[in-house]
């Protein structure tokens, strides 16, 4: 399916479970949801999402290597003072994990191993290292959804990777009407779950 429609989804099934009623619970909701509903394409070449988590690697390489740097030359112990506050150490190398294994997610064959219920639990394990269920449920549920979407559509997934046998139901394309009437169809419901939400 289209990213579009994949967003749509994962946001709806993530807003109608955890119903958050606060704009900071929204804003997180949405956030992770949109992330768990995207990343499972970044090993779809030259793809939004591939082009967005190499910049972040990029950025990522750039930092440390400054960082690097200027705690040889400057004798500054950014690790240690880094690792004075848990919380943030924690948050950083979730962060870095997560986005080394999303880079090497885009290494691999389109609809494997970021299509897969190993990719799913194992990115999953590596964001609740650094964030809390508000973060962890939204981003698995729309992963999940994206997964699960997918499955309808021609062109089949490794669900089981490393197992190389693909599944898919066959019953549509990722593109074309079924696609557009799906986005149309889960839009319309996040407005109805936003609106049930706010009363």
């Amino acid at each position: 399916m289209e990213k579009k429609t994949h967003v749509a989804l994962g946001n709806l099934v993530s807003l109608a479970y955890l119903q958050p009623i606060s704009v900071s619970g929204l804003m997180i909701t949405i956030g992770s949801a949109t992330l768990g509903s995207i990343l499972p394409d970044v090993d779809l070449k030259d793809s939004t999402t591939d082009k967005i988590f190499d910049r972040i690697i990029t950025s990522f390489i750039t930092v440390i290597i400054v960082g690097v740097f200027v705690n040889y030359f400057f004798n500054i112990n950014i690790y240690h003072k880094i690792k004075e506050f848990s919380n943030v150490y924690n948050y950083i190398l979730c962060i870095v994990v997560f986005s080394i294994m999303s880079y090497m997610g885009s290494k691999t064959h389109h609809r494997s191993f970021t299509h897969s219920i190993l990719g799913l639990f194992i990115y999953s394990f590596i964001l609740s290292y650094g964030f809390n269920k508000s973060v962890v449920v939204p981003f698995f549920m729309a992963y999940l959804s994206h997964i699960l979407i997918d499955l309808l559509n021609k062109k089949g997934l490794t669900l089981f990777y490393p197992i190389k046998k693909r599944f898919c139901f066959d019953l549509c394309d990722s593109h074309g009407t079924v696609n557009n009437f799906l986005f149309t169809l889960f839009s319309f419901l996040i407005t109805v779950t936003l609106i049930v939400i706010s009363f």
